[in-house]
């Protein structure tokens, strides 16, 4: 059976916002990982990405008292920790965040098999956990602008690619690209209103309303960068094209659990959207209010510029959410069952990429987005479990300014 090499990876001697992390392998104490990123649902915000380390500790190096350990004084919690994974000569992140705590557990009794087990959040706890205090604020500006200013006051590094060599590094390796900080390219569609003073105004909160705003997604990448996807994001490539087909026919790709649901989770059919020193604005479905009964959608605070333009969301969100439909919200992998074509898929494929289902006895030939990503790996069992959150990818051909041509199947995109 071939798996993927694992390599886990802690930077002891550096600073959780350092540039270029000064990376300690810590792989062959390595026993067991699982990590999840992403959301369940479309409308639900993307959380903090989390994962849970085992490590061997027979050799007592992950006591933080251990003066005599390989790491003292540095088993510290919010230390920068990195999961990568290669295959067939591809290396891949599968999570980079911090170090939340180090808790001592044993695989036995009486102090036998002694482990550590280290729980780990992304760059978005450190966001939560800052306060914005700025006496002159933010201008008006657009969503992706406001969120990079955001970073920047957090203290996020944001490096050029010209900067790699005035870091002071004599090589530039695999591992220096790794530890590239890099921010996201769209620049977002919404205008967002300028702030005024900021007292004590969280930071993730504050994202929170952009993205609300924007209708776009902001997450955590593998490599620790923060993402921003603006709502026209997956209206071009290369979230159009569907990157691989799961099913149940020959040279389809295999899954292993899939979870259909069709109930009333998410329809909504009277949505109330009402922005900062805007008039709330109401969007309707009668139609599906008398099948379904009344189902509000209410959201406050949002910071666009126009009631205009809160009232083009509400439509939007009304004509995608006022009808029930079939869908697969989960898909379990079990890629060892076909590891060439497989590892590299659910390796690479990140929050956003496309993919479609195919079900012959329910006549499912549907596309979908990755909205969740969950990886369990454990060395001594030799097994790896990816699971996927989905959501139906939309069929509507929308027209997007210099991305696409309006025509009679297609429709202005919000």
């Amino acid at each position: 059976m071939i798996l993927p090499t694992i390599q886990v990876r802690i930077a002891f001697e550096s600073a959780p916002f350092a540039e270029v992390p000064i990376w300690t392998d810590v792989t062959t104490d390595a026993i067991s990982f699982s990590t999840r990123r992403g959301r369940q649902k479309q409308l639900d915000r993307i959380e903090c990405g989390v994962a849970t380390v085992i490590l061997n500790n027979s050799s007592g190096n992950y006591w933080p008292n251990n003066t005599g350990g390989v790491y003292y004084p540095n088993i510290q919690p919010w230390k920068r920790i990195n999961i990568r994974a290669t295959y067939n000569g591809t290396t891949y992140d599968v999570f980079t965040g911090f170090i939340e705590a180090w808790r001592p557990t044993w695989a036995g009794t009486g102090g036998m098999g002694p482990m550590v087990q280290l729980t780990c959040a992304d760059l978005q706890k450190s966001i939560s956990l800052c306060n914005l205090n700025d006496i002159t604020g933010y201008s008006e500006e657009k969503s992706g602008a406001r969120i990079d200013n955001v970073l920047d006051d957090i203290g996020w590094p944001n490096l050029a690619t010209d900067d790699y060599w005035k870091l002071g590094t004599s090589t530039l390796d695999i591992d220096t690209l790794l530890a590239y900080r890099d921010r996201f390219t769209d620049t977002g569609q919404s205008s967002i209103q300028a702030s005024g003073a900021l007292g004590n105004v969280n930071a993730m909160e504050h994202i929170y309303s952009v993205i609300q705003t924007e209708m776009g997604i902001f997450y955590i990448g593998t490599d620790g960068n923060p993402k921003f996807q603006d709502r026209y994001a997956r209206l071009k490539e290369p979230y159009l094209t569907s990157q691989a087909t799961f099913g149940d026919d020959n040279g389809e790709n295999h899954y292993h659990v899939l979870d259909p649901v069709y109930d009333d989770s998410d329809i909504f059919n009277d949505i109330r959207l009402t922005r900062t020193g805007g008039s709330e604005q109401v969007s309707s479905d009668v139609t599906s209010q008398s099948d379904y009964g009344i189902r509000t959608l209410s959201r406050n605070n949002l910071l666009m510029t126009t009631d205009d333009e809160a009232l083009d969301q509400a439509n939007y969100l009304k004509g995608k959410y006022a009808n029930p439909n079939l869908s697969f919200k989960r898909m379990d992998i079990c890629p060892m069952r076909d590891p060439d074509n497989l590892f590299p898929k659910v390796l690479s494929y990140d929050i956003s990429t496309r993919i479609t289902l195919r079900l012959n006895q329910a006549s499912i030939d549907q596309d979908y987005h990755i909205e969740g990503i969950n990886h369990q790996y454990a060395t001594n069992k030799a097994a790896w479990v990816t699971q996927w959150q989905l959501f139906d990818a939309d069929t509507q051909s929308y027209w997007v300014l210099n991305a696409t041509k309006l025509g009679e199947t297609s429709r202005l995109a919000y």
